[in-house]
C-alpha cells in the first residue's frame, strides 16, 4: 500500500470512527447482524469499518473475517495485526492465529500473547524445549503472570523434575488471588508424577482454601482416592458433595462409576492436559468476572491443547450465550458426545438457546424427551415448565412443575423458588387456591423472600383480601428491594386500593421511573393521577400504556378509561 493511501486511510478512520464510537452508534445491532458498511470487503478501510461495526455488535466471527481482509491490504499495520490476532483466538481459528503470532513476534519479540500461543503450539507438536524458551521472559501484568508459572511447572513435570515444577509454582506465592491455582496444580502435578502423599496434602489444601464445592477439584480428589484403593472415601466425598450441590450431573456420573467399580480416570494424563487445565481455570475465573472476550481466548487455548475437554466446551457455550450467539452455543453443546458427563447439561443449555431463538417447539420437544429419559430427574421438567410459563402456556407449565415437585420428595429451603414459580403458573391458570397454598408454603421455607411477598401481597390486593397483611408484606419486600419497579408498583397499587391516592402517586411515579417500559405500571399511575384530579396526565399515562403493548384483554379496559375516565374509587375494606 502506498504511503499516501495509508495516510488517507488513517485520517478517514479517525473521522468515521469518531462517529462510530459515539453512544448512539450501532444502536439496536444484534449479535448476528452483519455490518452495513459501504464497500465492506472491497478496501482496507471498508473492511476495517465493517469489522469495527461487527465487533460493536458482538459478532466476532464476522469481525475476524473483515479485519483479516483489511490486514491483507495493510500487512504492516501492527495495531490491525494485533486486533486480528486476538479475534482469531476468540474464534478458535488457531491455524491463522499461529500465523499471525509469528508475524507479531517478528516486529515485537516480547509480545506476550503471541509468544504464549507459539509456545503452546510448540508444546502441542512436541517441541518442548522451544516452547519453554518462548516462556523464558517473566511477566508482571495480566493473566500471563499466572499462566507462565503454570505452563513452566507442567513442562518440568513432563521431565519428571518435581523440584523444578514446584519452584515454578512458587512464582505464584506472592499473589493471594492465585493461591487456589497454586495448590490445585500442585495436587495435579504430584498426582501425575505418582507422589500420593504430597498430592493428597495439596488436594486437602485446595479444598480448605475455599474450593470445597468446586466441581473439578472434588472430581479430581475423588479420582485420586479411588486410584489409591480408597473407593469408600471417594464415594463418601461425592455423596457429601451432592448433599450440598444436589443433582450435579458430573459428580452424579462419577459416583455411578464408583458404584459400578469402574472409578474415575485421572484428571490429567499428559502435560497437554495439565496445560489445558491451566488455561481452562484462567478462562473460568475471567468468565466469573464478566470478562467474556478474554475468557473466550483462554478457553479456546484450553481446547486447542485438549479438544476433548468437555468442561471447556460447556464454558465456551455459556460465553456464546452471554454474547447472545445462540446458534454458535447450540453447535458447541451438540458437539459434546452423549457419553460425556456433561451431555445432560449441554442438552438443557441447548433447549435454552433454542428457546431464545424462538424455536419454542424444538426446545419443548427436546425437554419432553429428556423428562421421559430420567424418571427421577427434576432439571428437565423445571426447564420445560419455565419455558412454557414464559410463553404463557400456564396450564402445561403447572403440570411440569407438579412433576418436578413430585420427583423432589421432601421440600427444603432451596425449593422455595420451585413453589413460587408453580404458584405463578397456577395463579395465571386461575387455580387460586392451589397457587395461594404454594406461595404460603414458599414463605414457610424462606420467610421474608421479597419476590414471594410481593406476588402474594399483590394477588391479595387484587382480590381485596387480607389488605392489611398484604400491605405489610409488600412494604417488607420494598425494604429489601427498593429499586425493583415491580415491587414498588405493588406498594403503590395497594395504597391506591386502600384509598391513599396521594401516597400511591408517589410510589407509582417511582415505579415508572424504574420500569418505564411496563404497560401495567403506567396504567396504574394513570389511575392514581385521575383520582387526585390530574386528568391530562392520567390520559397521557393511559395512552402511553397502550403504546407499550399491554396484554390483549387489558386493551379495551384502557381504551374505556380514555373515553370515560374513572369513577371515584371507593377504598376497599381494611380486611375481607
Amino acid at each position: 500500500m502506498h504511503a499516501r493511501t495509508k495516510l488517507t486511510w488513517t485520517v478517514l478512520v479517525v473521522a468515521v470512527l469518531t462517529a462510530a464510537c459515539s453512544p448512539t452508534a450501532n444502536r439496536g445491532a444484534g449479535p448476528a447482524a452483519r455490518p452495513l458498511v459501504p464497500n465492506a470487503g472491497e478496501s482496507a478501510l471498508g473492511s476495517y469499518l465493517a469489522g469495527r461495526s461487527a465487533r460493536f455488535g458482538r459478532d466476532t466471527a464476522a469481525a475476524a473475517d473483515y479485519f483479516d481482509m483489511a490486514l491483507e491490504e495493510d500487512p504492516e499495520n501492527q495495531t490491525l495485526l494485533q486486533r486480528t490476532f486476538m479475534l482469531m483466538l476468540e474464534e478458535g481459528r488457531m491455524t491463522r492465529a499461529v500465523e499471525l503470532a509469528e508475524l507479531r513476534t517478528q516486529t515485537n519479540p516480547r509480545a506476550v500473547m503471541a509468544q504464549m500461543v507459539l509456545a503452546i503450539d510448540d508444546i502441542r507438536d512436541g517441541r518442548l524445549d522451544i516452547g519453554e524458551q518462548r516462556l523464558d521472559q517473566p511477566q508482571r501484568t495480566g493473566f500471563a503472570v499466572l499462566l507462565r508459572p503454570l505452563l513452566l511447572a507442567w513442562l518440568a513435570a513432563g521431565r519428571d523434575d518435581v523440584e523444578a515444577s514446584m519452584a515454578a509454582l512458587d512464582g505464584l506465592s506472592d499473589r493471594a488471588a492465585f493461591a487456589a491455582f497454586k495448590s490445585y496444580h500442585s495436587a495435579l502435578i504430584y498426582d501425575f508424577l505418582d507422589r500420593p502423599a504430597e498430592a493428597e496434602a495439596a488436594y486437602i489444601e485446595t479444598r480448605g482454601g475455599g474450593a470445597a464445592n468446586a466441581t473439578r477439584v472434588v472430581l479430581a480428589y475423588g479420582s485420586f482416592l479411588f486410584r489409591q484403593d480408597r473407593a469408600d472415601e471417594a464415594r463418601t466425598l461425592f455423596e457429601d458433595y451432592l448433599t450440598r450441590v444436589p443433582e450435579n450431573p458430573v459428580i452424579e456420573a462419577a459416583l455411578a462409576e464408583i458404584e459400578a467399580g469402574r472409578g474415575v480416570p485421572a484428571p490429567v494424563q499428559s502435560i497437554e492436559h495439565g496445560i489445558a487445565e491451566a488455561f481452562y481455570g484462567a478462562a473460568g475465573a475471567l468468565a466469573r468476572d464478566r470478562a467474556g472476550n478474554a475468557a473466550k481466548v483462554y478457553v479456546q487455548l484450553a481446547l486447542y491443547m485438549r479438544p476433548d475437554l468437555d468442561s471447556g466446551q460447556m464454558l465456551l457455550g455459556e460465553i456464546f450465550e452471554n454474547d447472545e450467539r445462540w446458534e454458535e452455543a447450540i453447535a458447541v453443546y451438540r458437539a459434546i458426545p452423549p457419553s460425556s458427563a456433561y451431555s445432560w447439561d449441554s442438552r438443557l443449555r441447548t433447549a435454552t438457546s433454542l428457546n431464545r431463538l424462538d424455536r419454542v417447539d424444538d426446545a419443548v420437544d427436546l425437554l419432553r424427551s429428556m423428562v421421559g429419559e430420567r424418571p427421577q430427574d427434576t432439571g428437565a421438567p423445571i426447564a420445560l415448565a419455565d419455558i412454557l410459563r414464559t410463553h404463557e402456556r400456564y396450564e402445561e407449565a403447572a403440570v411440569e412443575y407438579d412433576r418436578a415437585i413430585a420427583r423432589t420428595g421432601e421440600l427444603e429451603e432451596r425449593h422455595w423458588a420451585l413453589l413460587y414459580t408453580r404458584g405463578i403458573a397456577l395463579e395465571r391458570s386461575k387455580d387460586w387456591d392451589r397457587a395461594e397454598a404454594d406461595f404460603l408454603r414458599a414463605l414457610e421455607l424462606r420467610p421474608d423472600q421479597p419476590l414471594v411477598l410481593n406476588y402474594l401481597g399483590y394477588s391479595w390486593v387484587e382480590r381485596a383480601k387480607n389488605l392489611t397483611e398484604a400491605r405489610e408484606m409488600i412494604e417488607k419486600a420494598v425494604e429489601q428491594r427498593p429499586n425493583d419497579g415491580y415491587i414498588v408498583d405493588s406498594l403503590g397499587w395497594v395504597l391506591f386500593r386502600m384509598g391513599e391516592f396521594e401516597a400511591a402517586v408517589t410510589h407509582l411515579e417511582r415505579a415508572v421511573e424504574l420500569r418505564p417500559e411496563d404497560p401495567t405500571i403506567n396504567e396504574h399511575l394513570g389511575d392514581a393521577y385521575w383520582q387526585v384530579g390530574r386528568r391530562l396526565e392520567a390520559r397521557f399515562q393511559w395512552r402511553h400504556a397502550l403504546a407499550l403493548g399491554p396484554e390483549e384483554e387489558q386493551i379495551p379496559v384502557i381504551e374505556a378509561k380514555l373515553d370515560e375516565g374513572l369513577q371515584p374509587a371507593k377504598p376497599v375494606g381494611s380486611d375481607s
